[in-house]
């Protein structure tokens, strides 16, 4: 029976986790989840941001070479290029990293299974696995699903589509490849 005394000591259940419903982590805590269209829509903006600064640095270089018509300044350029890039890769395939962990997090397995990546192939099946299985519904041992903000939703949805539509022009290569052996013969020479 409930104790109406207004000075009772407070009582709470301390093995529910905290703010159980609620994922208060940011998306670049590996302690949080990631639902499918949040972890399809963070990789694409990864993706697409990767893209934007390997242009940018090649541009300033490749200006920076021409304005000074020196191909030392470009072999400098180029070699400060390939640091930068470098650089950049490494700090954006730790955060790629921190959104796989978050999405497996969302279907209730460790980060560590986040090393089969480095597998061939079975990096292929165990990504796609990642990317179709649906989340947990409701909190499991990694916390309370993360609500999918509007624009994660319209992003994910983008590139779910830009998926299949590669795996589609991939196939159709495939097919064109299989169907035309002399093209096959045509390309290698070519190489």
């Amino acid at each position: 029976m409930a104790s109406s005394n207004p000075y009772q000591t407070p009582q709470t259940d301390v093995t529910a986790p905290p703010m159980a419903g609620v994922d208060q982590t940011g998306p670049f805590d590996a302690k949080g989840r990631f639902g499918r269209l949040s972890y399809i829509a963070w990789a694409l903006a990864a993706s697409f941001l990767v893209n934007i600064v390997q242009f940018v640095v090649m541009m300033v270089i490749g200006v920076g070479a021409g304005v000074s018509g020196s191909s030392d300044a470009a072999t400098a350029g180029g070699g400060i290029a390939m640091v930068l890039t470098f650089v950049f890769a490494l700090v954006v395939m730790v955060v790629t990293i921190i959104f796989f962990i978050r999405r497996l997090h969302d279907i209730d397995l460790s980060g560590w299974w986040a090393l089969l990546m480095l597998v061939p192939l079975v990096n292929f099946v165990f990504g796609l696995y990642a990317v179709i299985k649906p989340g947990t519904a409701g909190v499991n041992r990694f916390g309370p699903p993360r609500e999918t903000r509007g624009w994660e939703q319209v992003v994910g949805i983008i590139g779910v589509v830009l998926m299949v539509l590669s795996l589609v022009a991939l196939v159709g290569l495939l097919i064109v490849v299989l169907a035309n052996p002399e093209l096959m013969q045509q390309w290698s020479q070519a190489m």
